[in-house]
């Protein structure tokens, strides 16, 4: 091998480690909770979501992905896509609790990942992002899974807020075959507060 071809080799696996790495920055995965009532369940209020006619075609409930031999039920969102659910109320102890995954059918086709995001619109129209998380299952096989996370909503506690559900492509902007789903997004009290 080349020295000029190990290089590229040696950048290439630096920077799928460097975009794993940022993917994972602003929120932490965590184990799915065990306990605690279900509040909120986003794809049973799909009727009520907001989606702008732009990107209607790109949103789809009521499909399923199986990643790895286990089915959810999900929220199809090919990037660009923004779906927002309004007035969801906060308890106190809640947490927003969802997976995110890239359909296998895509993982031998084109594209460079997704970008998925959070955002919370509080009761003063502020806009907070709570979770940015970045997946390439094409290119990084530590991606072809379910990724489950718990976000903490102690910030809005109390309050009526909007929930945006956003999707962008990965680093090089290609949209091609990027076949996101958010799978099961809910609201749950924490360990006991159920």
């Amino acid at each position: 091998m080349s020295c000029g071809r190990k290089l590229r080799s040696i950048l290439s696996v630096c920077m799928m480690i460097a975009l794993s790495f940022l993917s994972t920055s602003c929120s932490e995965e965590k184990p799915k909770l065990t306990g605690g009532k279900v509040v909120y369940e986003f794809l049973a209020n799909a009727k009520s979501a907001e989606i702008a006619d732009y990107n209607r075609e790109r949103v789809v409930f009521g499909q399923e992905f199986t990643i790895n031999k286990e089915k959810r039920s999900i929220m199809f969102e090919h990037p660009n896509a923004d779906v927002q659910f309004n007035s969801v109320a906060i308890p106190h102890h809640a947490v927003l609790q969802f997976g995110i995954g890239i359909n296998p059918e895509s993982w031998d086709k084109g594209g460079d990942g997704v970008t998925f995001e959070v955002t919370v619109v509080d009761e003063k129209s502020a806009k907070t992002m709570i979770f940015s998380g970045y997946i390439d299952p094409k290119a990084n096989s530590a991606d072809r899974r379910w990724v489950d996370y718990d976000v903490d909503l102690k910030d809005f506690a109390g309050q009526k807020v909007s929930f945006i559900f956003s999707t962008t492509p990965g680093p090089r902007g290609d949209i091609g075959h990027d076949w996101a789903g958010w799978s099961n997004p809910q609201i749950r009290l924490q360990g006991d507060a159920g």
